[in-house]
């Protein structure tokens, strides 16, 4: 199972608390990044500011961009997550924490920050990597034959027919999919 002390984190981009809201977001815009660490001078993190804190607590607050200090956009004490949590764990609690990031810590040390975008990717890689080939085979041929047109080329008792056999194939493929599920779990 993926830990994210495996994944490999971006430079990570952070401003003083007093950087005025427009140079915080000049900054991400030139990292190209989804957020900003607002940083104590002594390095201690204060909070985060995400695209969605500028839109809510700037923009539609009516605050000016300049003149607004980060430190009123942010959000205080970011979530923080353990380096040795597996990519499902760190979804669990982006989940019950409702936040698309979580800054990723390791013995005190921020290694990086990882998004919900970051972890689905993660495991969408583990989810096609648990799955044999043979059922990758099987999946694939009953995707192929369960084709949206094909019932309309059938009338009568052979469209029933077919109807009965693409539905126990999707029952088949079902069962697939829970097989994957299941062997996805720690």
């Amino acid at each position: 199972m993926y830990k994210l002390s495996n994944y490999h984190f971006r430079e990570l981009v952070s401003c003083s608390p007093d950087a005025s809201a427009y140079e915080a977001a000049v900054s991400m815009d030139r990292h190209r990044v989804g957020c900003i660490l607002i940083k104590s001078k002594e390095g201690t993190v204060l909070g985060i500011a995400t695209r969605y804190d500028f839109v809510h607590n700037l923009i539609v607050a009516g605050k000016e961009p300049k003149k607004t200090p980060i430190s009123e956009v942010m959000h205080a004490n970011p979530v923080t997550v353990d380096s040795n949590v597996s990519s499902i764990e760190a979804l669990r609690l982006m989940i019950k924490s409702k936040v698309e990031r979580l800054v990723v810590v390791s013995t005190g040390k921020i290694l990086g920050i990882i998004s919900l975008e970051d972890v689905v990717g993660t495991l969408e890689v583990e989810a096609l990597s648990a799955i044999s080939h043979e059922k990758y085979d099987q999946i694939f041929d009953m995707v192929r034959r369960l084709t949206p047109n094909l019932l309309s080329r059938y009338e009568g008792e052979e469209r029933q027919e077919l109807e009965r056999d693409l539905n126990n194939e999707l029952k088949a493929l079902m069962r697939l999919l829970q097989e994957v599920e299941v062997s996805l779990r720690p």
